[in-house]
């Protein structure tokens, strides 16, 4: 009976070694794919799926080790294991987080009106994008996901980067809120429709597909060749002549 105990014991310990070594194997195929964007790269929607469905997988499965009543001889490793997993799952949250609010930011920020409006939260934003860039840059130097997920000190820069985004995203609203009330029809347009508008400031063309939403009898707008308006439209095609401008100098 003792040997037989010993014998289920060791058989127990061995099954749970090879699980964790399989484990581990199965992340050796899994590497971040990157696409090309604006001078960096962001992570594809496929990498991010698959290392979430491993991540669901293996968590689960490492807990359910942990558990085990013969997981003591393996207690160390497994620890380490799960908490590595735990540290990805944490990293991908907030990559992700990153990420989103990145790609809805860049246009913006690349508007030399948005930058010269904005002075403050686009010298925090060049941070974010520095940042990013650098993290980008390692990741596609060492793809493997297990690797470029635990990049030392990336996860505290990824909470750090999405605090100072969720200060521009403020910043930016309370910006538009202002352009809203000093001219009130702004409060038809959503934000990125604003943003639009405010990011050429330079180019009045910008307000043409906008119009609509912001008058309901006019459809469009005849410009000359100074960017003046000279008549508006209905969508009917009515057409409203505004008075001739005074010759310019």
């Amino acid at each position: 009976d003792s040997i037989e105990e010993v014998c289920v014991q060791a058989s127990k310990e061995y099954n749970l070694e090879k699980a964790l070594v399989r484990m581990h194997a199965e992340w050796d195929s899994v590497t971040l794919q990157l696409k090309s964007y604006k001078g960096t790269h962001i992570l594809r929607s496929a990498t991010t799926d698959e290392v979430q469905l491993l991540l669901d997988e293996h968590i689960v499965k490492g807990q359910t080790m942990q558990a085990s009543r013969y997981a003591k001889a393996l207690g160390k490793r497994i620890k380490e294991w799960v908490d590595s997993l735990n540290l990805i799952q944490d990293v991908l949250e907030a990559w992700l987080a990153c990420q989103s609010t990145y790609l809805y930011l860049e246009p913006i920020f690349s508007s030399d009106d948005i930058m010269q409006q904005m002075p403050e939260e686009g010298v925090k934003f060049q941070t974010v994008h520095e940042m990013w860039c650098d993290v980008m840059r390692v990741a596609r130097a060492a793809p493997a996901a297990f690797t470029a997920m635990r990049q030392q000190d990336l996860l505290d820069r990824l909470k750090e980067a999405n605090q100072e985004l969720e200060t521009i995203m403020s910043g930016l609203n309370a910006y538009l809120e202002t352009k809203r009330l000093y001219f009130p029809r702004f409060f038809f347009l959503s934000n990125e429709e604003l943003l639009e508008i405010l990011a050429e400031t330079k180019d009045p063309h910008r307000v043409q597909k906008h119009l609509p939403k912001c008058f309901e009898g006019i459809a469009r707008l005849a410009f000359d060749e100074h960017n003046d308006i000279r008549a508006m439209f209905s969508k009917q095609g009515e057409r409203l002549d505004f008075m001739p401008l005074p010759k310019r100098d």
